[in-house]
């Protein structure tokens, strides 16, 4: 089980020319911030993980009672409802809810059934006065309370006491919504844990969606997630990034208190891996890393000019606050490691957030309704709101198990082709690991790279009561 204590393993792999994430932090050209000073406080040692938790459906159906029905989920996005009626569906397996702007600054969640006869109150955006029952008519007001029922004379037992939505618990931070349906669970803050000091500069709730899809994935919520927990991946799944990022000098920190668990995962940018070619420089990264950036997010910009004598990451960060002040009329005075590296924070079980302006992004991962080798894989581009801008999110593209991201949306670039890089390993891991040997019927986890993945396997176990 994980321990509140630091154990003596190799934490990266680096040398002076490819320095690891903490000595590049170490060296920034601007202050740190509180999330650059602060390093975990736990250590897993759960290295063999069972392969049954996978695909097995006693294991999935226990697992929507114990994690889905009592964990603080992240649900949507403020901007999803902008107007005081708006409401949005949000399914995690075969449960469903509905999310209500029911004030100006309120928002309400309910389950997402007719107290009738159980029929879908919401199975789109929509916006409205009320929330009516498509099939009887059954009405209520957005906040719940019941207002109208046809031939009410035959419902004598349904009074407005009795009569209003059955509401779970909702909490926000950062635009970011939040549900949980266990009215016994502590507050969101507990299960955030380190993630609203680490994020205060970042300023999420001065965001918007400006992109989002969620795509149907082959494979558990869990395989889906564990993708994206480790750096690991990126010599064999994404080589054209290994020039330019240090997947082998990644950091990785675990949060762990009682009702709350932050997993953290740091790439550095503009700096060539270990697994690069000897003769790749710190300068020909930075000029990658800037030009892969122009081609996503700013093509009408001048690509910046680096100086091999000089700080190249220093560099990188001045370009890049030069560009987001060009695009989006803002200041932005925070550190090189926002700037260029690639940082996400997992919060179990299933949000991640990227402290990022390279890769401003939010993920979500859930199970399917009722096949546990399947889920969703939920992506939002959180950019900037100008001055004066109307904070509205864009609509949802649903990609399917068998589509390319890339050929359903343009607005991610060539971050889709990323995607479906790591989107083409999921059924390969799903079939793989229902074909495991028996007799060694577990993965062989590594020491810290793949620590966060160690811990939140913990996590899910005693959640289950293993």
């Amino acid at each position: 089980m994980s321990a509140n204590v630091e154990r003596k393993i190799q934490r990266g792999y680096g040398n002076a020319e490819r320095p690891l994430t903490r000595e590049l932090w170490a060296r920034d050209s601007r202050p740190a911030i509180p999330a650059m000073r602060r390093s975990g406080n736990c250590d897993p040692d759960n290295q063999h993980v069972d392969f049954k938790r996978y695909y097995d459906e006693a294991y999935f159906a226990r697992e929507l009672e114990k994690v889905w029905s009592k964990q603080w989920l992240f649900a949507a996005r403020e901007e999803d409802m902008p107007e005081v009626g708006s409401r949005v569906p949000f399914d995690v397996g075969p449960m469903s809810f509905v999310i209500v702007r029911s004030a100006k600054s309120d928002f309400k969640a309910f389950y997402n059934s007719c107290l009738h006869r159980g029929t879908q109150l919401c199975a789109k955006p929509e916006s409205g006065d009320t929330i009516r029952c498509p099939y009887h008519g059954w009405e209520w007001k957005i906040d719940g309370s019941l207002r109208h029922i046809p031939s009410h004379w035959d419902f004598t037992a349904v009074r407005p006491q009795s009569g209003s939505l059955r509401q779970v618990k909702l909490a926000r931070w950062g635009g970011f919504i939040f549900i949980n349906a266990d009215h016994d669970a502590p507050p969101l803050e507990e299960a955030l844990s380190v993630i609203p000091e680490h994020f205060k500069e970042f300023h999420p709730d001065e965001r918007y969606t400006a992109a989002r899809f969620r795509k149907l994935v082959p494979a558990n919520w869990k395989i889906a997630q564990e993708a994206f927990m480790e750096s690991y991946h990126v010599l064999a799944t994404h080589p054209v990034g290994v020039p330019f990022n240090g997947d082998t000098q990644a950091q990785y920190d675990i949060w762990s208190s009682e009702h709350g668990h932050v997993g953290r995962q740091v790439t550095p940018g503009g700096v060539p891996s270990m697994h690069a070619v000897p003769e790749a420089t710190a300068a020909a990264a930075a000029d990658a890393f800037a030009m892969t950036m122009q081609q996503w997010h700013y093509p009408e910009s001048e690509l910046p000019k680096i100086d091999p004598t000089r700080d190249v990451r220093a560099q990188l960060g001045d370009w890049h606050r030069m560009v987001q002040k060009h695009k989006y009329g803002r200041e932005v005075n925070l550190p090189d490691a926002v700037m260029v590296d690639s940082t996400l924070y997992f919060m179990f079980p299933q949000a991640t957030f990227w402290l990022s302006e390279s890769l401003p992004f939010s993920y979500a991962f859930t199970p399917h309704a009722t096949d546990p080798n399947k889920s969703y894989f939920d992506v939002r581009m959180l950019l900037p709101l100008k001055k004066g801008q109307r904070r509205q999110s864009s609509p949802t593209v649903e990609v399917g198990s068998d589509e390319r991201i890339q050929d359903r949306i343009e607005s991610f670039g060539y971050l889709s082709q990323i995607f479906d890089q790591d989107m083409a390993n999921m059924p390969l891991i799903q079939r793989g690991v229902r074909s495991a040997d028996p007799a060694r019927h577990h993965s062989q986890l590594g020491a810290y790279q793949e620590a966060i993945i160690q811990h939140w396997n913990e996590v899910l176990d005693r959640c289950m009561g293993a």
